[in-house]
């Protein structure tokens, strides 16, 4: 410390595995569609069940469970090459980065719904509510803390022999790492806001939950205030064409508006 300085801390950096999958992205010709979707209906739902029982749903869940119908039904969407052929998963595997605090710190980790297709809208949010509550470090990726530590250590072009070509390269490895499908909630980290989120990524399908805001729309005869949610949706160009990928976009904002999953959601 001095008087120019102040007080500081150290800490490693431990951003190199960020700086690789922005590296990585550049292989996704990603088309990106701005929606705004209107989520009247499914938050009066999540407040009348919180209402009730004093349970907050997860909005996160509930989007991850109707983007697992979606795909499902769209399942071209998340392909991925593997040389000269394509693999298409019958499974939809959900990558969610989660922040739980440890120690009284915000801790970055991921979860990985699998089969979210196949997965009621409570079993998502039991999942993602049991990471957030966990008090140690543990992924619930196929890939532990530790070995990523051991990772960011490692050279760039050792990493990319070793990680990073596979990831590439092996379709059924990515997913068994990682999955699919990629969620990402900006509302989780900054609650209040307003807008379309951005991100790069390496999986063939990218969402962007955005913020939440009342805009004043006709509905039923009658101006009414409505709550809209802006979601950002990213589809690898390489693999799929623009007509399913808008048929996919159109059943996903359907279910979104239809509160799908919802009216089922079971209380514990």
């Amino acid at each position: 410390m001095n008087k120019y300085t102040g007080n500081y801390e150290e800490l490693p950096f431990k951003r190199s595995l960020v700086k690789d999958v922005v590296r990585l992205s550049k292989n996704r010709f990603f088309m990106e569609g701005y929606a705004e979707i209107d989520i009247t209906k499914s938050r009066e739902l999540i407040k009348n069940h919180k209402e009730k029982t004093g349970e907050t749903i997860s909005f996160t869940a509930f989007i991850a469970k109707c983007i697992g119908q979606a795909v499902f039904e769209h399942k071209e969407v998340h392909a991925l090459r593997k040389g000269r052929k394509v693999i298409i998963f019958d499974d939809v595997d959900i990558m969610i980065p989660v922040e739980k605090i440890i120690d009284g710190k915000p801790f970055p980790t991921a979860l990985t719904v699998r089969k979210s297709n196949a997965k009621s809208l409570r079993e998502i949010h039991n999942e993602i509510r049991g990471l957030q509550k966990e008090k140690d470090e543990k992924y619930s990726t196929q890939i532990s803390r530790k070995r990523f530590d051991t990772l960011y250590k490692l050279p760039r072009p050792i990493r990319n022999l070793i990680f990073w070509r596979k990831v590439k390269k092996n379709p059924f490895y990515l997913k068994k790492i990682s999955g699919t499908i990629n969620l990402v909630s900006i509302g989780m980290f900054g609650k209040g806001t307003s807008g379309w989120g951005v991100n790069l990524g390496f999986l063939p399908v990218i969402i962007i939950i955005g913020g939440i805001s009342k805009k004043p729309r006709i509905y039923d005869g009658k101006l009414l205030n409505r709550d809209f949610l802006n979601l950002t949706i990213k589809i690898d160009h390489e693999m799929v064409d623009g007509a399913p990928a808008t048929r996919f976009s159109a059943r996903l904002i359907d279910l979104i508006e239809n509160a799908f999953g919802l009216e089922d959601f079971k209380s514990i």
